[in-house]
């Protein structure tokens, strides 16, 4: 049986595509997979991502050595100066994406990586711009929204953890400034609309057919990390409903990003577990009790608990497939 040639691979890498068997972005991979393997003396991994840090590292000087130029005197530029370089930033970001989605060389992991971290800047940039003809009271209301604008569109053209990260960060701004100027006042509803925005969350992270999210664990991990967030706020106010609302919301984020850890094996989706697992309990305890010690007993019980968990899923794990 003869070798393949690339040009035959990459056929029907094509014809999958068409098929709807793969999607462009795996056929991509597979492609740049198997040509390093043809390709004599290809970088080793390694040294390809140590050069693709350095790059990030450069670029972040970059980026921070402007930042420290252009942030001091921000507000001495007229506002038509501000808006007009915010939104020149906007787009050259957004045409560094485009070009790193669609470009034909390099390895295609790494140019998605570079794509979503070029959009993620952009929402920034786009926030900034959107703010700087707003009113006073209305800056970040119209910036959350228009890097909701880019993030979103631009995660559906490059799917990577930077914009999804992105996309989150906007869209938990936007409920604050929604819930601050709405005069919303209390521990209760602030905590409960959180509880919303994390099991919103969670949702994305949901293995259904037809989710655009690519990165399951890191939505549960954002969205379970919301609703341990909102479940602490109930908790540390000195009432004993809100702390028993609290203890509900933290078991109940608990339990959801559990099962999606079981159900996708992704192990960012275990952060909120360990955490709400760790501080949950006892911030209630503490709380129910007023009592620090009854808190720790809380915390040692627990620990136990997660070590006896983790021993028999070590000792139960079968070899892969099994």
């Amino acid at each position: 049986m003869s070798t393949p040639t690339p040009a035959a691979v990459r056929s029907t890498l094509a014809e999958l595509v068409s098929e709807q068997v793969l999607t462009p972005e795996q056929a991509d991979t597979v492609s740049t997979r198997l040509v390093a393997l043809w390709t004599p003396g290809a970088p080793s991994t390694r040294r390809s991502r140590l050069v693709e840090v350095a790059g990030y590292l450069g670029g972040a000087m970059v980026l921070g050595g402007a930042a420290a130029i252009v942030v001091p005197t921000w507000d001495s530029f007229p506002a038509a100066a501000r808006f007009g370089l915010a939104v020149v930033v906007t787009m050259l970001l957004l045409g560094g994406l485009v070009a790193a989605r669609f470009a034909q060389f390099g390895d295609v992991e790494a140019r998605h990586r570079l794509a979503s971290a070029l959009g993620v800047l952009a929402a920034g940039a786009a926030a900034i711009a959107a703010a700087v003809p707003a009113t006073d009271p209305y800056e970040v209301l119209v910036g959350s929204i228009a890097a909701l604008v880019v993030a979103v569109p631009s995660y559906g053209l490059v799917r990577g953890a930077p914009l999804l990260a992105g996309a989150w960060l906007a869209s938990s701004v936007l409920v604050g400034d929604v819930l601050d100027r709405g005069q919303v006042e209390g521990t209760l509803p602030w905590g409960l609309a959180f509880a919303v925005v994390g099991a919103l969350w969670l949702l994305l992270a949901a293995p259904v057919p037809g989710n655009p999210v690519r990165e399951p664990g890191l939505a549960a991990a954002l969205g379970g990390c919301t609703g341990f967030g909102a479940a602490e706020a109930l908790i540390t106010e000195d009432a004993a409903l809100l702390t028993v609302i609290g203890l509900i919301v933290g078991a109940g984020f608990a339990a959801a990003t559990f099962v999606l850890y079981v159900v996708t094996r992704k192990y960012p989706a275990l952060i909120p577990v360990v955490l709400i697992a760790l501080v949950v309990p006892a911030s209630a305890l503490a709380g129910l009790f007023d009592s620090v010690l009854v808190a720790g007993f809380a915390v040692v019980v627990i620990g136990a608990l997660l070590l006896v968990a983790g021993g028999i899923a070590l000792t139960t794990r079968r070899p892969v497939g099994q």
